[in-house]
């Protein structure tokens, strides 16, 4: 059994050997995936940047592997939006599945449908959120009064800040993302059908 365990430095060493015995052919498909993770990351960060004419310039052979590489970095950047801000962020994700599959009508279906479904989870993050503090404060007063006990004057406790808080509301947080992970990863997946 001892034999089949590999240290991290050896997985390293095969690796690095491998680097060195790279095909041509695998050569140009890792250049043509991070010219497609390029094309994605162009897509989020500028404003004026035209997805669909750069996919346009891309010959019909590579086309193929470039397109997975930036729905790949497209799709790893729908997930659980922590505030409103991060959903405009996810919506520019979406967009850019929507110029690449613009020749399938379903897709703005499909993207509108993860909206719905990810400001459904904010929405309800938002509420479990305020039944948890209130909870959470209910439960302070005790805290609140041994410390007026010990220091002879009342102190006030805003509960985000404690850690126990945050402990407990990362839990009830990651059963919330579990409730809609599901459905999110199906309708991901979706995008990858749709390649060619």
């Amino acid at each position: 059994m001892g034999d089949e365990i590999k240290s991290a430095l050896e997985i390293a060493l095969e690796k690095a050997a491998k680097i060195g015995k790279a095909s041509k052919e695998e050569l140009r498909k890792e250049k043509l995936e991070k010219e497609g993770r390029r094309l994605a990351a162009r897509f989020l960060q500028e404003k004026d940047f035209n997805l669909l004419k750069a996919i346009a310039a891309i010959s019909s052979e590579d086309k193929p592997v470039v397109l997975r590489a930036a729905v790949d970095t497209l799709v790893r950047n729908i997930v659980f939006p922590r505030d409103e801000l991060a959903l405009s962020d996810i919506e520019k994700a979406l967009k850019g599945l929507e110029v690449i599959f613009i020749d399938f009508p379903q897709v703005k279906e499909l993207t509108a449908e993860i909206k719905k479904l990810l400001t459904l989870y904010l929405q309800q993050q938002k509420q479990l959120f305020e039944q948890f503090k209130i909870q959470f404060k209910s439960q302070m007063g005790e805290i609140e009064e041994a410390l007026k006990q010990q220091y002879g004057q009342s102190v006030k406790i805003e509960p985000e800040m404690l850690p126990q808080f945050q402990e407990e509301w990362g839990k009830v947080k990651g059963q919330l993302e579990a409730q809609y992970k599901r459905q999110l990863d199906y309708f991901k997946d979706l995008f990858y059908k749709m390649l060619p």
